[in-house]
């Protein structure tokens, strides 16, 4: 697909971004609404934001909504709370379109429509929550999924079984929060808990057994949090996704393209944008 030529400025950016918005929903036939998220996350003010937006007049009286979801996820909870308020709009037909990505509680929110629009590139991402804390025994920030949990018990386990016991004596004194991994275990089965009830009540209505498999899949199935939901997985995962209409693909991508060039610019520092928040113009040697 041919790149269009990008704009200078923040606020060229938001126009050009309006533009290819208002061409989305003239060809899906129902009102738009970007959540561009860029490289923030969702987060519970997410929601008070996304709200007050669809108070507008554009919005008011919809049975039918298309949203442009573009994510690398952030908060389940406030991520559900996004996805049951945007049914409340799309409540006869809600579509999620995805140029490029919706990782993490962004899968959440895709699931909660009656379909997933996705480009060739465009990922999901499994749902297992991340969870941030710090090791006090070596004073460094450590990520992890609860399902490490499990296999990080298995091979203690499996280290007294097998007469190391001294080494699964220093594993276990290793490990960090040992009173709470219950309650991280917990953050999983809320994820599923979620996932499944968006499914069995929308795309997946009608197969029940459907959605608790594809809810508990997307949970606990993939050994990596990154692991790349294509098109094709999304489709095996029984999940209603399809192409992006051939019609269509280049305006979704340009709106990929214009809201990445407008999270370039933001970070570009204050001082050294020109009037209008302009990007400096790059001499050539």
């Amino acid at each position: 697909m041919p790149t269009k030529r990008k704009p200078s400025s923040i606020k060229a950016c938001e126009a050009a971004l309006a533009e290819q918005l208002a061409k989305l929903a003239e060809a899906q036939g129902s009102p738009c609404y970007p959540l561009l998220m860029g490289d923030s996350i969702i987060r519970p003010g997410t929601v008070d934001g996304v709200f007050d937006e669809l108070q507008a007049d554009d919005y008011q009286g919809c049975t039918e909504l298309t949203v442009v979801l573009d994510s690398s996820g952030g908060d389940i909870d406030a991520a559900y709370n996004l996805a049951t308020t945007f049914r409340r709009i799309g409540s006869q037909r809600l579509t999620f379109v995805i140029p490029r990505w919706a990782k993490s509680a962004a899968t959440l929110i895709a699931c909660a429509g009656d379909e997933i629009l996705m480009s060739p590139v465009a990922e999901l991402g499994p749902m297992d929550p991340q969870i941030t804390q710090m090791n006090l025994l070596e004073d460094r920030v450590e990520h992890f999924s609860p399902l490490h949990i499990d296999a990080t018990l298995k091979l203690i386990r499996d280290e007294f079984e097998n007469g190391n016991a001294e080494f699964a004596k220093s594993l276990v004194e290793r490990l960090q929060f040992p009173l709470t991994l219950g309650s991280f275990k917990q953050s999983l089965e809320l994820s599923k808990q979620y996932l499944e009830k968006l499914l069995s009540t929308r795309m997946l209505k009608n197969n029940r057994e459907q959605a608790e498999s594809t809810a508990r899949r997307l949970s606990e199935a993939y050994a990596d949090h990154g692991f790349c939901i294509n098109l094709e997985e999304a489709v095996e995962l029984g999940l209603a996704a399809k192409p992006i209409p051939g019609d269509q693909l280049q305006i979704a991508w340009t709106i990929h393209e214009f809201d990445k060039r407008r999270t370039e610019l933001k970070n570009i520092p204050h001082d050294a944008l020109g009037a209008g928040g302009t990007a400096p113009r790059q001499e050539k040697p």
